[in-house]
């Protein structure tokens, strides 16, 4: 069988929310429960039906958030009781519950709704995040696959340590991919406008140099990533903040000028012709060449409408906001412009070829609204805050240099020690630990499942990470978001998280307010703007 294409990456996969074919880990007894098992897969805790895995056995795990391909779960039976109609095996479901068999029925279907979202369960007290599928429930979904061995699929690194193959297609179908949560038509028409308005605006304004802006990178869960650590490393741990993302850089760009009457409509001409051309078809190789030349000669009479120079570009997570790029574009999420607002206040302090990401806390300027409900970090309404945590240098010709943690939590001391004027609205990394990993936790046997260990201990660290504990900087009581690790010197230039559970479950529970229309988007969302 030709494996090349079975398990594949779309473009649009993203490693927080996919499929992966990993191990099942060593499984633990729960206490009270007869038939279900306790495991490690992939970093995290999922709980299983006991007997129905064998540890170290090669299976397919669905990360937590993710929609999973309606007709694999159909196939499976794995539709709820309200939506059983969906699955395979609708019309035995009927029949019993037609006979008033109701618990028979139950048994032969699984837990997921019609929308097919993943998303952590307790069960006997015990938190299950994703879900695990065998080779059998690909096989029921795609018979092809027969007799395939899951276990040729792991990868290896560079220095021989296995590690999970990611993927959201199967096949050529999609079969994972990021939960968006389900709103109004009204939300949804809103949205799709702002995007091909966005689209329209940024063609007709866009002065980007390629190279030269980068968004930030999805930060990776360090569960799944627990195989590339070592004892040996040196990283820098601190406080995941819940904001909002800004990104600010002073590179190099295209800077409008002025033109004159005479050379705009020089450019009009020019445009006006060069559209014409586009709609020839030559149909001769002389006629190929006559449509070049002319197309070069129309480009001659154009007259370039920018400078190149150093000038300030900022965004958000995921839209550019700079107003001479996005011309005529609303604020946002927000109806105050956040992200504008830090782009003017730090212009100044930004030298030429750095790009600063950061996270701005708080409330919206002048607005008792928050940036993120109930996450207030100490401000006062309409107060907020930014937080440096990422810094990249970008020379001419569009290389780019990474700066270590620590360098950039020592270039936001430097700068509110010269400008003692930006402390209220600029804040330092809160750095928990830097140094060894295996410092940090020395009683750790670094010979016997040390990584495994590591994380257990990270997840538990209460009094030096707050993980499990209430957000200590926020005067409403919610849960601390997690903690951020980087390795220091990492080539890949990578941040991996590690999310609290008791963030994980608010997290949950918003997504089905949303749904249910009680509750706000969160612009940090895949469905915001």
């Amino acid at each position: 069988m030709v494996t090349d294409n079975i398990f594949t990456a779309s473009e649009h996969l993203r490693s927080e929310y996919c499929a992966k074919i990993v191990r099942i880990g060593h499984q633990r007894p729960i206490e009270g429960a007869d038939f279900l098992v306790q495991t490690t897969v992939d970093g995290y805790p999922v709980v299983v039906p006991k007997g129905l895995y064998v540890t170290g056995q090669a299976v397919v795990y669905c990360m937590n958030e993710t929609r999973l391909n309606l007709n694999f779960l159909a196939a499976n039976n794995q539709f709820g009781l309200k939506d059983h109609r969906m699955n395979a095996n609708r019309d035995v479901v009927a029949k019993l519950l037609n006979e008033g068999r109701e618990a028979e029925a139950k048994r032969l279907v699984g837990f997921f709704t019609k929308r097919g979202r993943v998303k952590m369960i307790r069960l006997r007290g015990c938190p299950s995040y994703g879900c695990i599928f065998s080779l059998d429930a690909l096989v029921r979904w795609k018979p092809q696959l027969a007799g395939l061995c899951l276990e040729s699929f792991l990868q290896k690194d560079s220095n021989g340590r296995e590690c999970p193959l990611e993927f959201d297609t199967v096949c050529g179908d999609l079969f994972a991919e990021v939960y968006v949560p389900h709103v109004n038509l009204k939300q949804l028409n809103k949205q799709r406008r702002m995007e091909r308005m966005r689209e329209r605006m940024l063609a007709r304004f866009d002065r980007l140099i390629p190279g030269q802006f980068q968004f930030h990178y999805d930060t990776m869960p360090l569960q799944s990533n627990m195989w590339y650590f070592l004892p040996g490393m040196s990283a820098t741990v601190s406080v995941k903040m819940h904001g909002a993302s800004v990104i600010i850089g002073n590179i190099l760009t295209k800077i409008p000028i002025p033109l004159s009457p005479s050379k705009m409509r020089g450019n009009k001409m020019a445009i006006r012709a060069l559209k014409h051309l586009d709609r020839c078809r030559p149909r001769f190789p002389w006629q190929k060449t006559l449509l070049g030349q002319r197309r070069e000669s129309a480009l001659s009479h154009r007259f370039d409408a920018y400078r190149i120079g150093y000038g300030l570009v900022y965004s958000s997570r995921t839209v550019i906001k700079n107003r001479y790029i996005n011309k005529k574009m609303p604020a946002g999420f927000y109806e105050t412009d956040i992200w504008t607002e830090y782009a003017e206040l730090m212009r100044p302090y930004i030298p030429q070829g750095i790009t600063v990401y950061g996270e701005i806390c708080g409330y919206l300027s002048g607005s008792d609204s928050m940036i993120q409900k109930d996450y207030d970090y100490g401000c006062s309404p309409g107060q907020n805050f930014m937080m440096p945590y990422r810094i990249t240098e970008t020379d001419c010709e569009g290389n780019k240099k990474e700066w270590e943690a620590d360098d950039v939590n020592k270039w936001t001391l430097h700068l509110l020690a010269n400008h003692p004027e930006l402390r209220p609205r600029l804040h330092p990394m809160t750095v928990l630990f830097r140094g060894s990993l295996a410092d940090m936790y020395p009683s750790l046997d670094t010979s016997n499942c040390w990584n495994e260990h590591f994380l257990d201990a990270l997840r538990s660290d209460r009094e030096r990470l707050g993980m499990e504990a209430d957000e200590p900087m926020c005067q409403h009581k919610v849960p601390r978001e997690g903690v951020c690790l980087r390795i220091d010197g990492d080539e890949r230039a990578v941040c991996f998280k590690l999310k609290a559970d008791a963030f994980l479950l608010r997290e949950q529970q918003l997504v089905n307010d949303i749904e249910l229309g009680s509750g706000p988007i969160d612009p940090e969302m895949s469905l915001a703007y």
